[in-house]
């Protein structure tokens, strides 16, 4: 896992955060240089007027020149970090799981698969299956969030449902066998509720059932993700 600082600066956050830091610096420090110049008027002696005048001036104009570039300077940040966070709300994708075909029978249309989930980062333990197909296919429930709450840091939200065999032909899916393997079993309420009432609510965008699958030989490894248009997979 990476530092937190570094997945903060990178997602864009920790540049909106020091840019709001450094604009608020930059205002603090205008308010006061012109707040200082009408004070300092407002003390003087009427007989260095013209002389204190031009040094209040010229030392008014230095500090709200200081001020500007770095009030600019913040902006640049800002506006820098928006762009990032932007960028990282709709590309962001999760790891969520890895698949390994131990074993690929092409003539019994076979495969023997070990799938290790992904949960924040940490693997979980790998469970083997057996399936009948020629290719894997996993499927899960998907929660999309509208893209206004992705850009307040709002990721997909996903459920990983199932994993079974699928056939590339019709006829094969017709006429052979099939056999699916719960990889969360028993109810989830939240997620009854979710797909029963998650239009109602503010945010959500759908909550749907989504699968991704892919034929493979026996040794190749595949990583899964979850991204704001759904599940992915990608050769390792």
């Amino acid at each position: 896992m990476e530092p937190n600082l570094l997945n903060l600066l990178r997602q864009g956050n920790g540049l909106l955060l020091a840019g709001l830091i450094l604009l608020g610096l930059g205002v603090l420090s205008l308010v006061v240089a012109i707040n200082g110049f009408f004070s300092s008027r407002l003390k003087k002696s009427r007989l260095l007027v013209v002389r204190r005048d031009r040094m209040s001036i010229s030392t008014l104009f230095f500090r709200v020149l200081l001020s500007l570039i770095l009030v600019f300077f913040a902006l640049s940040v800002f506006l820098t970090g928006a762009v990032l966070r932007t960028y990282t709300a709709f590309t962001q994708q999760d790891l969520i799981g890895t698949l390994e075909c131990l074993q690929a029978n092409a003539a019994s249309k076979s495969l023997v698969v070990r799938f290790v989930p992904e949960v924040s980062g940490n693997s979980q333990r790998a469970q083997t299956y057996t399936l009948p197909g020629d290719q894997w296919e996993v499927n899960a429930r998907i929660l999309k969030w509208t893209p206004q709450a992705n850009l307040l840091g709002l990721h997909t939200a996903y459920r990983l449902n199932l994993i079974k065999g699928v056939y590339a032909e019709a006829a094969d899916e017709n006429t052979r066998a099939h056999h699916a393997y719960a990889l969360n079993p028993g109810q989830d309420w939240v997620w009854t509720l979710l797909t029963r009432f998650g239009k109602y609510l503010p945010f959500v965008e759908a909550v749907y059932g989504n699968a991704v699958s892919n034929p493979v030989q026996t040794g190749e490894v595949y990583e899964l993700f979850v991204t704001n248009s759904g599940l992915s997979a990608k050769k390792k």
